[in-house]
């Protein structure tokens, strides 16, 4: 991958992370399930932050840090996929904002 095309990439990945963070609330387990977590590591997520946006915040870290080609596109789909269309919405009206 090219480096401007990494660095874009990333930039959309943090976008997305800060919108679900900012908005996600209490189904961030229900999200974390659908990126393919744990529930010890959610349950270690959970232990580690009583606030749910920086709960949300470190879960998403957590699924980034798996390795693999983490995209702001595959958070779009598990929302989606878990009925979170709201928060989904704004992740793509965000990323479309120039």
């Amino acid at each position: 991958m090219a480096k401007a095309s990494k660095v874009g990439h990333l930039a959309e990945l943090d976008t997305a992370t800060n919108v679900i963070a900012e908005n996600l609330g209490k189904p961030w387990r229900r999200l974390g399930r659908r990126l393919g977590l744990t529930d010890v590591k959610l349950d270690s997520v959970s232990a580690r932050h009583t606030d749910l946006e920086e709960t949300a915040r470190e879960m998403l870290k957590e699924w980034r840090s798996r390795g693999g080609a983490a995209r702001a596109s595959d958070l779009v789909e598990a929302l989606r996929r878990c009925d979170l269309n709201l928060t989904a919405d704004k992740v793509v009206d965000k990323l479309s904002t120039p």
